[in-house]
């Protein structure tokens, strides 16, 4: 049996040097959550895009990703940061039954309208016993927003209810429930929920929402040359202040209570 995949800890210096500072604070949490999981091999990341999170997570080539958007999957290619990549839909991936002992799904299902389909496929995938690692939002998620907040404050209630759903809307966020909501859904689908826990705190989803219009220059670059930043050593040096900043804002933000993100650990019961 080949050795499982050695994971790095925390990445974040060169995260921020390739991609924007809000997207890489929030992975930097789940790089530390999951750097602490087994990955045994065969590992598929499911919904991998363009396999930078792979690339962070990750010292070895991940086994297999898949993801329907060709474009990421191009990116995930110069990247190497995966064996194989394969575009497919998470409901229907051309591998036989009980192909991988490990599956990554990272920020991805919250964006399917139907996940009960990627769910079974997942578990047809899985070999007996093995794990499935996701990360998801809660019901908190567009709650910590800086528009959400302000409304609140001043007791606009109506106008933060059209807010937060305008926010899911923007985002493609068909699903955000509590870690009792989701741990209820999984469960459902067949799977033993081993771990279930909830990250990242008000204060770190604040300070990346008034992030996110920092990034739109970024935005424009993926656009074009399919890549968050051209100059990532450049950036990385220039950068290295917010980073340090933002390292100790994160300080133990991979576990709290009423956190915006949800990790769930689940393993394939028969």
């Amino acid at each position: 049996m080949p050795p499982d995949i050695k994971t790095n800890t925390n990445p974040i210096y060169d995260y921020v040097a390739m991609a924007p500072l809000a997207l890489a604070f929030e992975r930097i949490m789940e790089c530390r959550i999951l750097s602490e999981q087994t990955f045994e091999r065969p590992v598929l990341d499911l919904g991998c895009g363009e396999g930078l999170f792979a690339k962070m997570l990750f010292v070895e080539q991940v086994d297999t990703g898949i993801d329907p958007n060709q474009h990421e999957l191009d990116r995930a290619r110069e990247l190497e940061a995966y064996a194989e990549v394969i575009q497919c839909k998470g409901d229907n991936i051309p591998k036989p039954d009980g192909s991988y002992n490990t599956i990554l799904s990272n920020s991805v299902i919250e964006h399917i309208p139907d996940i009960i389909p990627i769910l079974n496929e997942a578990y047809r995938l899985l070999k007996p016993d093995g794990r499935m690692y996701l990360t998801v939002p809660s019901d908190k998620f567009e709650q910590y927003t800086l528009g959400s907040q302000f409304l609140s404050f001043f007791g606009m209630q109506e106008l933060q209810k059209k807010f937060r759903r305008f926010f899911n809307r923007f985002w493609d966020h068909y699903h955000f429930y509590t870690p009792e909501g989701w741990q209820k859904i999984i469960s459902e689908a067949g799977y033993e929920v081993e771990d279930v826990r909830s990250y990242g705190p008000q204060k770190v989803c604040l300070m990346n929402d008034f992030l996110v219009p920092f990034s739109i220059l970024e935005f424009f670059t993926k656009k074009i040359f399919n890549r968050w930043t051209l100059f990532p050593g450049i950036r990385k040096i220039i950068l290295s202040p917010a980073t340090y900043i933002g390292s100790y804002i994160l300080r133990d933000a991979e576990l709290c209570e009423a956190g915006g993100l949800v990790f769930l650990s689940l393993r394939k019961i028969d």
